[in-house]
Protein backbone atom coordinates (compact mmCIF):
# COMPACT_ATOMS: atom_id res chain seq x y z
CA UNK A 1 0.00 0.00 0.00
CA UNK A 2 1.87 3.28 -1.11
CA UNK A 3 -1.33 5.34 0.07
CA UNK A 4 -4.40 6.26 1.59
CA UNK A 5 -6.93 8.95 0.61
CA UNK A 6 -10.03 9.42 2.77
CA UNK A 7 -11.94 11.93 3.44
CA UNK A 8 -12.21 11.55 6.63
CA UNK A 9 -8.89 12.07 7.76
CA UNK A 10 -5.91 14.69 6.63
CA UNK A 11 -3.66 13.35 3.75
CA UNK A 12 -0.29 13.99 3.18
CA UNK A 13 -0.58 17.27 1.77
CA UNK A 14 -3.12 18.72 4.36
CA UNK A 15 -0.43 17.03 7.42
CA UNK A 16 2.61 19.13 5.51
CA UNK A 17 1.14 22.51 4.83
CA UNK A 18 -1.45 22.98 7.83
CA UNK A 19 0.90 22.35 10.23
CA UNK A 20 3.81 24.36 9.11
CA UNK A 21 6.01 22.00 8.32
CA UNK A 22 6.13 23.29 4.69
CA UNK A 23 5.40 27.08 3.47
CA UNK A 24 2.65 27.98 0.89
CA UNK A 25 4.77 29.06 -1.77
CA UNK A 26 7.16 26.59 -1.17
CA UNK A 27 4.75 24.00 -1.91
CA UNK A 28 3.55 26.39 -4.75
CA UNK A 29 7.11 26.41 -5.98
CA UNK A 30 8.00 22.57 -5.90
CA UNK A 31 4.71 22.01 -7.66
CA UNK A 32 5.97 23.79 -10.46
CA UNK A 33 9.17 22.19 -10.94
CA UNK A 34 7.80 18.72 -10.30
CA UNK A 35 6.41 18.85 -13.64
CA UNK A 36 10.03 18.77 -15.29
CA UNK A 37 10.76 16.53 -12.52
CA UNK A 38 8.22 14.62 -12.54
CA UNK A 39 8.27 13.84 -8.87
CA UNK A 40 7.04 16.22 -6.12
CA UNK A 41 8.82 14.48 -3.52
CA UNK A 42 12.63 15.30 -5.25
CA UNK A 43 11.23 18.64 -6.14
CA UNK A 44 10.57 19.30 -2.68
CA UNK A 45 14.06 17.41 -1.00
CA UNK A 46 15.68 19.80 -3.63
CA UNK A 47 14.54 22.82 -2.41
CA UNK A 48 15.70 22.13 0.76
CA UNK A 49 12.71 22.77 2.64
CA UNK A 50 11.95 18.87 3.60
CA UNK A 51 14.09 16.17 3.77
CA UNK A 52 13.45 12.62 2.66
CA UNK A 53 12.88 10.54 5.48
CA UNK A 54 10.45 13.25 6.76
CA UNK A 55 8.37 12.99 3.54
CA UNK A 56 8.27 8.96 3.70
CA UNK A 57 7.36 9.25 7.33
CA UNK A 58 4.43 11.52 6.93
CA UNK A 59 3.54 9.52 3.98
CA UNK A 60 3.17 6.17 6.25
CA UNK A 61 1.74 7.89 8.66
CA UNK A 62 -0.98 9.17 6.32
CA UNK A 63 -1.69 5.61 5.40
CA UNK A 64 -1.93 4.42 8.87
CA UNK A 65 -4.39 7.46 10.03
CA UNK A 66 -6.29 7.21 6.17
CA UNK A 67 -7.09 3.51 6.96
CA UNK A 68 -8.04 3.94 10.66
CA UNK A 69 -10.44 6.71 9.49
CA UNK A 70 -12.02 4.26 7.13
CA UNK A 71 -12.78 1.73 9.90
CA UNK A 72 -13.72 4.08 12.42
CA UNK A 73 -16.54 4.74 10.16
CA UNK A 74 -19.06 3.19 7.55
CA UNK A 75 -18.64 1.80 4.59
CA UNK A 76 -21.41 2.35 2.31
CA UNK A 77 -20.13 0.54 -0.77
CA UNK A 78 -17.00 -0.37 -2.11
CA UNK A 79 -15.81 -0.88 -5.84
CA UNK A 80 -12.49 -1.00 -7.73
CA UNK A 81 -11.22 2.29 -9.84
CA UNK A 82 -8.61 1.18 -12.71
CA UNK A 83 -8.32 4.78 -13.40
CA UNK A 84 -7.34 6.09 -10.22
CA UNK A 85 -4.44 9.05 -10.19
CA UNK A 86 -1.29 8.00 -8.01
CA UNK A 87 -0.91 9.67 -5.15
CA UNK A 88 1.50 13.12 -5.14
CA UNK A 89 3.22 11.79 -2.69
CA UNK A 90 3.41 8.19 -1.97
CA UNK A 91 4.61 5.84 0.60
CA UNK A 92 7.92 4.44 -1.67
CA UNK A 93 8.89 1.65 0.30
CA UNK A 94 5.10 1.02 1.06
CA UNK A 95 2.98 -1.13 4.05
CA UNK A 96 2.02 -4.61 3.84
CA UNK A 97 -1.64 -4.46 3.66
CA UNK A 98 -1.81 -7.08 6.37
CA UNK A 99 0.44 -5.00 8.87
CA UNK A 100 -1.54 -2.48 7.79
CA UNK A 101 -4.94 -4.10 9.13
CA UNK A 102 -3.12 -5.58 11.88
CA UNK A 103 -2.19 -2.16 13.15
CA UNK A 104 -5.47 -0.71 12.51
CA UNK A 105 -6.97 -3.43 15.07
CA UNK A 106 -4.63 -2.37 17.28
CA UNK A 107 -5.56 1.81 17.34
CA UNK A 108 -9.00 0.56 17.26
CA UNK A 109 -8.68 -1.13 20.56
CA UNK A 110 -6.42 1.43 21.85
CA UNK A 111 -9.77 4.13 21.12
CA UNK A 112 -12.03 1.68 22.39
CA UNK A 113 -10.38 1.62 26.01
CA UNK A 114 -10.30 5.63 25.68
CA UNK A 115 -12.35 6.68 29.20
CA UNK A 116 -14.59 9.16 26.95
CA UNK A 117 -16.27 7.80 24.20
CA UNK A 118 -16.56 9.99 20.89
CA UNK A 119 -17.51 10.05 17.11
CA UNK A 120 -14.55 11.41 15.01
CA UNK A 121 -17.69 12.59 12.97
CA UNK A 122 -20.33 13.22 14.36
CA UNK A 123 -19.38 14.89 18.06
CA UNK A 124 -19.19 18.69 17.75
CA UNK A 125 -16.81 20.17 20.86
CA UNK A 126 -16.97 23.19 22.78
CA UNK A 127 -14.12 24.34 25.23
CA UNK A 128 -15.26 24.84 29.13
CA UNK A 129 -11.94 25.29 31.14
CA UNK A 130 -9.44 26.74 29.33
CA UNK A 131 -7.38 28.10 32.13
CA UNK A 132 -6.62 23.81 33.18
CA UNK A 133 -5.71 23.36 29.14
CA UNK A 134 -1.48 22.83 28.97
CA UNK A 135 0.49 24.53 25.82
CA UNK A 136 0.21 21.23 23.99
CA UNK A 137 -3.72 21.71 24.20
CA UNK A 138 -4.51 25.13 23.41
CA UNK A 139 -4.87 24.68 19.84
CA UNK A 140 -7.37 22.53 20.00
CA UNK A 141 -9.09 24.54 23.16
CA UNK A 142 -8.85 27.61 20.30
CA UNK A 143 -10.62 25.94 17.74
CA UNK A 144 -13.27 23.86 20.01
CA UNK A 145 -16.29 26.41 19.68
CA UNK A 146 -18.86 23.83 19.65
CA UNK A 147 -18.20 23.84 15.43
CA UNK A 148 -15.72 21.10 14.47
CA UNK A 149 -15.71 17.56 15.23
CA UNK A 150 -12.12 15.87 15.73
CA UNK A 151 -12.11 15.07 12.24
CA UNK A 152 -12.29 18.69 11.25
CA UNK A 153 -9.91 19.75 14.39
CA UNK A 154 -7.37 17.05 12.64
CA UNK A 155 -7.83 18.80 9.37
CA UNK A 156 -7.63 22.43 10.32
CA UNK A 157 -4.44 21.81 12.47
CA UNK A 158 -2.84 19.42 10.43
CA UNK A 159 -2.58 16.42 12.32
CA UNK A 160 -3.76 12.82 12.29
CA UNK A 161 -7.59 11.86 12.84
CA UNK A 162 -6.15 8.99 15.58
CA UNK A 163 -4.05 11.05 17.63
CA UNK A 164 -6.35 14.07 17.55
CA UNK A 165 -9.38 11.49 18.93
CA UNK A 166 -7.43 10.18 21.62
CA UNK A 167 -6.38 13.85 22.50
CA UNK A 168 -9.92 15.00 22.51
CA UNK A 169 -11.05 11.82 24.61
CA UNK A 170 -8.63 12.72 27.28
CA UNK A 171 -9.25 16.19 27.16
CA UNK A 172 -13.70 15.15 27.84
CA UNK A 173 -12.32 13.13 30.54
CA UNK A 174 -10.48 15.81 32.02
CA UNK A 175 -13.33 18.26 31.97
CA UNK A 176 -11.72 20.74 29.43
CA UNK A 177 -14.40 20.11 26.48
CA UNK A 178 -18.08 19.40 26.19
CA UNK A 179 -19.62 17.68 23.36
CA UNK A 180 -22.68 19.99 22.18
CA UNK A 181 -26.11 18.71 22.48
CA UNK A 182 -27.17 17.98 18.56
CA UNK A 183 -30.31 20.54 19.18
CA UNK A 184 -27.84 23.51 19.88
CA UNK A 185 -24.83 22.65 18.02
CA UNK A 186 -24.33 25.33 15.04
CA UNK A 187 -23.94 24.03 11.27
CA UNK A 188 -24.26 20.11 10.53
CA UNK A 189 -22.49 16.99 9.18
CA UNK A 190 -22.88 15.07 6.78
CA UNK A 191 -21.29 12.05 8.63
CA UNK A 192 -23.57 11.02 10.69
CA UNK A 193 -21.59 8.35 12.01
CA UNK A 194 -22.32 6.86 15.42
CA UNK A 195 -19.35 6.99 18.40
CA UNK A 196 -16.35 4.24 18.15
CA UNK A 197 -18.29 3.05 21.77
CA UNK A 198 -21.60 3.59 23.32
CA UNK A 199 -21.98 6.84 25.35
CA UNK A 200 -24.49 6.86 28.60
CA UNK A 201 -27.25 8.86 27.37
CA UNK A 202 -27.56 12.20 29.50
CA UNK A 203 -30.46 14.33 30.43
CA UNK A 204 -30.81 16.49 27.42
CA UNK A 205 -31.21 13.50 25.25
CA UNK A 206 -34.08 11.40 27.16
CA UNK A 207 -37.59 12.27 25.27
CA UNK A 208 -35.65 13.80 22.09
CA UNK A 209 -37.28 12.44 18.80
CA UNK A 210 -36.32 12.96 15.23
CA UNK A 211 -39.15 13.50 12.60
CA UNK A 212 -38.81 10.24 10.65
CA UNK A 213 -39.10 12.03 7.26
CA UNK A 214 -40.02 15.24 5.40
CA UNK A 215 -43.53 15.97 4.79
CA UNK A 216 -44.73 15.18 1.22
CA UNK A 217 -46.39 17.84 -0.92
CA UNK A 218 -49.14 17.45 -3.41
CA UNK A 219 -48.86 19.55 -6.69
CA UNK A 220 -50.85 22.83 -6.00
CA UNK A 221 -51.68 22.35 -2.72
CA UNK A 222 -50.07 24.44 0.10
CA UNK A 223 -48.58 22.95 3.42
CA UNK A 224 -50.02 23.70 6.45
CA UNK A 225 -48.05 24.85 9.96
CA UNK A 226 -45.20 23.93 7.57
CA UNK A 227 -43.52 27.01 6.47
CA UNK A 228 -43.35 25.91 3.39
CA UNK A 229 -45.16 27.41 -0.33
Amino acid sequence: MVGVDSPGSPGIETLLRRSGRIKENDWIAALVSSVKMRSLHAALVGRGVIGSAEIQRCAAGAIRDGTFAVVAGEVERCFLDENADSPLLPARNGIAVDLLLSETAVLMKGVAGLPVAVSPYRDRLVATDKKAATEGQWEIMALATGRRTARDLAFSLGRGLHPVTVEVSRMLGAGLLEVVAPATSSGFSRWGLSRLRPRKATAQDVGTTQPSSLPLRQPGQALSNSGIA
